[in-house]
Parts: C-alpha cells; structure tokens; sequence
C-alpha cells in the first residue's frame, strides 16, 4: 500500500516539475507545448479544462483513470460534475483561482462511491495558455489511494495548497521559444568602411516630404 501511494505521490510531483521546466519562468506554457511523452505515466489520471467564458467551464481532455472513476466519458461535461454537490461551488472557484490568479492548487479529496465506499485522492491543477496567449486551460491530475472505489464516484475537498505563480523578466514574450522563434534585431548591410551620417536637407527649401530618406551611406573615403 505504502510503494502504491508512493509512487502515485511521484505521478503529480512529476507532473509539476515537467510543468515548471516547461513554463520556464513564464507565467504558464501554451498547451501546444506539452509532449505527452514527457509525463507518460500521468496520461491516465490526467485532465485538461477548457475555460469557454468567465462563467462557463468544460473538461477537454480526461484520461481512463477518471473517466472510469466517474462510469462515463467525461469530455465536454462541466469539471463541477466531479465533486459532491456541497462542494461544487468551492471546488469552481479553485479553478478560477488558477486561471486568474494565476496560481497552482493542490487538493486534498474524499472520493465516494455510489456503494458508500471511500478513498483518499489528491489532485492537482496548474494554468496553461490557449494558442492566443491567453491563460483559459487547466492542466490537472487526480490519483487515488490503492482502494477501488466503484463508479460514479464523486470527491469532496478535504484540504487546499495554494502556490501563487510570480511573473518573471522573460514574460513579455509573446510566445515560448522553440514554438515561435523570436526575430532577431534587423541590421542594415553596409560595405566595408561605411558609416551612417546625417545630411541636413536645404533650409531655403520648401518644407515638404523629401524624395530621399534623411540617411544615406556615406564612405569613409568620402
């Protein structure tokens, strides 16, 4: 039992650091960035949300371990739908809290099932960017004890972490490097020798847009 929750323990600390290298000082990664070869062994307690509009939330993603946890698909439901009613709004405003905190939330669960069965479960939830930039996906894990619980199941939230997410000096890029390269400075061509002067236009002359553009190459021989 104890090697079981261990090694479960190791799937969302895995998880997170994969996600942290890969945000990179960066508020949150894009979605489009995540390689699901990285985090193979999270594939099938994880979930990704989809956040349609301030008010509306919906799963996009979800991996065998919770689709059978709940007894059905659960792609295009609401993530609310996980958690027992009593617990359905806290549990909403977490996911807010991630998205526009942002920030990376750790829960304490009690999974029951439809028999009366109980298990302990820990999930965890960190921000990514849409393809837009903006922060509307969550990337989430859940993992059980070694007990079965039989479907549906629903949790109730037994305790919270919370890490506030600070922005670092990198985050004024507008995409993640190997995704969009930046363009690097643009820099004129000019033959060996040459410096750049400028050259006053005429002052007698009639104040209108010149022909010519105000700097022109000039050799050192000059």
């Amino acid at each position: 039992m104890l090697r079981t929750q261990t090694m479960k323990s190791d799937i969302l600390a895995n998880l997170r650091q994969y996600w942290e290298n890969l945000r990179n000082g960066r508020v949150a990664p894009y979605r489009a960035e995540l390689d699901p070869r990285k985090f193979e062994d999270a594939l099938e307690h994880m979930f990704i949300l989809e956040q349609l509009n301030p008010n509306q939330l919906r799963v996009r993603l979800a991996g065998m371990s919770l689709c059978e946890m709940m007894g059905m698909e659960v792609r295009g439901m609401p993530p609310e739908a996980f958690m027992e009613a009593s617990h359905r709004a806290a549990f909403t405003a977490h996911i807010n809290t991630v998205l526009n905190s942002p920030a990376v939330i750790e829960l304490e669960l009690l999974g029951r099932g439809h028999d009366g069965q109980e298990t302990k479960a820990r999930m965890l939830m960190m921000p990514l960017r849409s393809d837009f930039g903006e922060v509307t996906r969550v990337l989430g894990c859940v993992v059980t004890d070694e007990k079965i619980v039989s479907s549906p199941a629903n949790f109730s939230i037994t305790g919270v972490k919370m890490a506030t997410i600070t922005e670092s000096e990198g985050e004024s890029r507008s995409m993640a490097a190997g995704f969009a390269e930046e363009a690097d400075p643009y820099t004129a061509a000019l033959p060996e020798g040459a410096r750049l002067r400028t050259v006053e236009t005429n002052a007698e002359v009639e104040r209108t847009a010149p022909k010519r553009g105000h700097l022109r190459i000039v050799s050192s021989r000059d």
